[in-house]
């Protein structure tokens, strides 16, 4: 199957056709290609996609490949990030034609997988350390950025039951409006509706992907049932309602954008298989 993705690839939600539709486990023939040869650009949480859907489509016994764009500063930007070699070293085919890493891309963390918390943490402080390294940007929203980082990776971590691990990024984008910190968690697993639908008294409310993610940015809302979870994900929302801040939250169809003016606003959209999570904040 031939996944074709927009020119400008933002984010997930803008696929179409079977991509938007199947899981990798689900394809009919043994082969997923990933087309990304006419893109003109590929923002972060689309390149989070570019991670999972390929990895599950190996983990699932599928032939992988993904083509690499044609522009040379779009496959370099990629390069940059670690897509081509995280993919590589899971079992996907990528033809990179020799592409050098660089462009305008500023990784402070490029993509790396993990599966522990303890992982997690040790993410959290090498993305502190390159923050303060790189000496870019204000340097009171290296421990925001940081923390932020920590509990998207943690959740992942602790409700995602991932085949695949999880994957995580931290950088400087140049978006048309200037500069941002960007960083970015998304795995392969079960998805925020399964998690918590784990707590009995939450599977009436959490019966659609949409849904569950609107209740799992509320306080002390957890799959465990234990009052004293539930407090991360929240506290990561709210550090997003300050000017300038953007948390999205993709969970099997459904989505969410949580920014200073947006209380929430969540959809049906196309599918991520498991949970992306990103956040941005301008530098």
């Amino acid at each position: 199957m031939l996944i074709e993705v927009p020119q400008h690839f933002r984010h997930p939600g803008e696929l179409f056709g079977a991509a938007a539709s199947l899981r990798p486990a689900q394809v009919p023939d043994g082969v997923v290609e990933v087309d990304l040869r006419p893109c003109s650009f590929v923002r972060p949480p689309a390149v989070l996609w570019c991670v999972v859907y390929p990895l599950l489509a190996v983990q699932a016994g599928k032939n992988a490949v993904l083509l690499v764009p044609e522009g040379r500063g779009v496959a370099a930007y990629l390069k940059a990030l670690g897509l081509f070699e995280v993919l590589n070293s899971g079992g996907v085919e990528v033809d990179d034609r020799g592409v050098r890493a660089g462009g305008t891309a500023k990784v402070i963390l490029p993509l790396t997988r993990f599966e522990t918390e303890s992982d997690a943490e040790d993410l959290a402080n090498m993305a502190l350390d390159g923050l303060g390294t790189a000496g870019v940007g204000a340097s009171n929203l290296y421990p925001v950025i940081s923390e932020v980082f920590a509990e998207l990776a943690n959740n992942a971590v602790q409700h995602s039951e991932s085949p695949i691990g999880a994957y995580g990024f931290v950088q400087f984008f140049e978006f048309e409006q200037g500069e941002r910190f960007v960083c970015g968690v998304a795995d392969g697993g079960i998805g925020i509706r399964a998690s918590l639908e784990r707590n009995p008294a939450l599977r009436q409310k959490a019966r659609y992907d949409w849904s569950a993610i609107e209740l799992a940015v509320r306080e002390r809302v957890s799959g465990t049932g234990d009052k004293t979870r539930g407090i991360g994900l929240y506290g990561v929302s709210e550090d997003m309602r300050v000017p300038g801040r953007q948390l999205i939250i993709h969970s099997g169809i459904g989505s969410l954008r949580l920014s200073e003016d947006v209380q929430s606003e969540a959809r049906r959209t196309a599918m991520f298989p498991g949970t992306l999570a990103y956040a941005s904040l301008p530098t």
